[in-house]
């Protein structure tokens, strides 16, 4: 008996190393190819942030000189280093997509992964697509199996898991062997950044974005690792109550691949009160409500949401991604364009601090109870003169929803405005249709050449 082989991370592995690219259907694929130019909108979005800007800095004394580009920057570095600052730049302003069963974020991690490795090894296409939808695939099954062990938190996190799309999205390109798959997998479990911080702290986000960056560079090195004979424990996925074993293979291979499940968010904001932001943003156009007018806004949302740090007087970013009264007083004044992305131009605003500080956040039982498998918002809008009731909403663009291809493309050239001038994002979506058509240079292309603004 091979222990390496009959174990889940054995099991993964032969199901990774059995698909060809014909296997994978062509809608899949194509979803494949909107997660890449999402994923790209988000780090042409968050390319001049501070910590991605120290990303790229870092990549370049922590990995060196290489072959590889930092996107939409002209500077080239390994291909280590450049998953490391893509990943940033992808993850940094919470554009990316995101998949509920998982609670978390694969594309910042996978498609920086497969881009660069696509550059380095001459990848076609059809198999970066196909790389794409194998990484969700072994990934989000592992991170929906997976328990808490009696640690409040340890379960939610995105850094961890997605080591796991990557190792597998990268050692199906490189055509390692399924014993190699395997340890390259349970060598993730290990390396990959445990994030015992996020089940204490009182904050989330901030510059780390739950570890996704160094992840991705995890499980990428726990591939190279692999091919060159280190070995991980053969049974990392096989002990409840840490992974449901179970779980993690029912379905594979007979299913629709979990990559189609995933969503695209509409508004660069912590995605738990995103419907709750689209109620208001219907209600003040419905019923012609003047922000002036609000006494108070009232967001029925599962108790989980109290987590976030909600701050009414956001110090950065950080505080307005993950802030519920301050983003719905963004869209009560402003209207939802400033949340794609947001920027700089949103803190210390008067305006919106004193209409932060009339929203209420009240956790519904009835939605407490049914989170994570739906996240469901109410919102109330209360005037001088009348209030003014949502239905109960479940976040835009879900899976049974979704974004359409002229949506995204709408939100790529919204998110991008500041920092491509129009020839460029013509370039890149012209590209990016040439990568849904079988041909990936001039998306390699277009992402190496450095973004400015034309005078």
């Amino acid at each position: 008996m091979n222990r390496l082989s009959d174990s889940t991370v054995g099991l993964l592995a032969r199901y990774v190393c059995s698909l060809k690219s014909s296997d994978i259907p062509g809608k899949t694929k194509k979803h494949a190819g909107m997660c890449v130019l999402d994923t790209l909108a988000a780090a042409v979005a968050g390319l001049h942030a501070p910590s991605v800007v120290a990303a790229r800095e870092a990549s370049m004394t922590l990995f060196g000189n290489g072959e590889i580009p930092l996107w939409f920057d002209g500077r080239r570095t390994t291909t280590a280093g450049a998953i490391f600052a893509n990943s940033s730049a992808a993850a940094v302003l919470d554009m990316d997509d995101g998949h509920s069963e998982a609670r978390g974020h694969p594309a910042a991690a996978v498609v920086p992964a497969v881009l660069n490795l696509a550059v380095e090894i001459g990848a076609s296409a059809d198999d970066v697509l196909s790389a794409i939808a194998i990484g969700y695939e072994v990934g989000i099954r592992i991170k929906a199996a997976r328990g808490d062990h009696g640690q409040k938190g340890w379960n939610g996190q995105s850094g961890v898991w997605t080591g796991f799309c990557v190792a597998a999205a990268t050692g199906w390109l490189l055509k390692a062997s399924q014993d190699q798959i395997a340890n390259s997998i349970a060598l993730a479990a290990v390396y990959s950044p445990n994030l015992v911080a996020t089940s204490y702290t009182k904050e989330l986000g901030a510059d780390v974005k739950e570890g996704i960056p160094l992840s991705a560079v995890v499980g990428y090195s726990s591939m190279i690792l692999a091919r060159l004979g280190h070995a991980g424990f053969t049974d990392t996925l096989d002990h409840p109550p840490f992974y449901d074993a179970a779980l993690i293979l029912r379905g594979l291979g007979e299913e629709e691949m979990k990559i189609n499940g995933n969503y695209f968010k509409p508004y660069a904001t912590c995605r738990h009160f995103h419907a709750a932001l689209s109620a208001l943003e219907t209600m003040m156009a419905d019923h012609n409500i003047n922000a002036s007018d609000i006494t108070a806004i009232k967001v029925h949302i599962y108790d989980y949401a109290l987590r976030l740090s909600n701050k009414t007087r956001p110090e950065n970013l950080t505080d307005i991604q993950y802030s519920i009264p301050y983003c719905m007083a963004i869209v009560a004044i402003l209207g939802a364009d400033p949340l794609m992305p947001i920027d700089d131009s949103l803190l210390g605003r008067p305006e919106l601090v004193a209409l932060a500080e009339k929203v209420e956040i009240i956790p519904d039982p009835e939605y407490s109870a049914k989170y994570p498998r739906i996240a469901l918002n109410r919102v109330e809008v209360v005037t001088a003169g009348e209030t003014y009731s949502s239905p109960t909403m479940r976040p835009p663009c879900d899976p049974d929803a979704p974004m359409s291809m002229e949506q995204l493309e709408r939100k790529f050239r919204t998110a991008s405005r500041e920092v491509l001038h129009a020839r460029q994002q013509e370039d890149l979506l012209h590209a990016f249709t040439c990568l849904l058509n079988g041909e990936i240079a001039p998306l390699l292309e277009t992402i190496a050449k450095p973004a400015r603004i034309d005078a």
